[in-house]
């Protein structure tokens, strides 16, 4: 995708509205802190109009979207991927889906291996697992209890308050705003999308898994 291209980011996945632009002239952030609800569902598209307008773009200049998909809180996601949906109901824009993981481990500041650990509640944590960038595992979902039986501690990560017992981790602060990490993975994974094969439509990643798949393991 050129670097030129205008693209729209927007995240919710864990608590603030994260959006950030990117044009040829400039990038531009904005972030509003945690609201609940309708409150938080009508909020976002005046934090948008107000970001476009600081970029100098309209709606219809817009190339591509950008959507921090999950995992991560079912109602952020459903109101990300639902603004964005409706903003891309006459556009028809690609929509790059990007790791909601992957972003809090950009808001990280090291060169080691760190793991994205955030409470799914239900005894279940979100997991993640990163050096420079990269993903060195697939994003999960483990029960806190596979957590500390499964897992090396190591440096981590995230958001909530962990439920579980992290005897021997090492926990990083999150110093990188999550819309600068946000705009960050957006433009890395630019570099390796193929646009005519991104979806039109916003799918948000849960992860979870069904009651009837936690049974299969009582």
């Amino acid at each position: 995708m050129n670097q030129d291209s205008n693209v729209l980011a927007l995240d919710t996945a864990f608590g603030e509205i994260s959006a950030a632009i990117h044009t040829a002239r400039g990038d531009f952030l904005a972030a509003m802190p945690a609201d609940h609800g309708k409150t938080r569902s009508v909020s976002i598209i005046p934090m948008l109009d107000g970001l476009l307008s600081e970029a100098g773009l309209s709606w219809k200049e817009l190339d591509l979207l950008s959507l921090g998909a999950g995992p991560g809180s079912f109602t952020g996601l459903r109101i990300a991927a639902a603004t964005l949906a409706g903003i891309n109901s006459g556009m028809n824009l690609p929509i790059l889906h990007l790791s909601s993981l992957a972003i809090t481990a950009r808001q990280a500041e090291s060169s080691d291996p760190i793991w994205v650990l955030e409470d799914a509640r239900a005894g279940e944590a979100f997991i993640g697992h990163y050096q420079a960038e990269v993903a060195l595992d697939e994003d999960r979902c483990l029960t806190w209890a596979e957590v500390a039986s499964e897992i090396i501690p190591g440096l981590y990560v995230c958001h909530s308050e962990p439920q579980g017992s992290l005897t021997g981790w090492q926990r990083l602060p999150l110093t990188v705003s999550r819309a600068k990490a946000l705009l960050a993975a957006t433009l890395a994974e630019m570099d390796m999308a193929n646009v005519a094969m991104l979806p039109r439509y916003p799918d948000p990643v849960y992860l979870q898994r069904s009651q009837a798949e936690k049974n299969v393991h009582v």
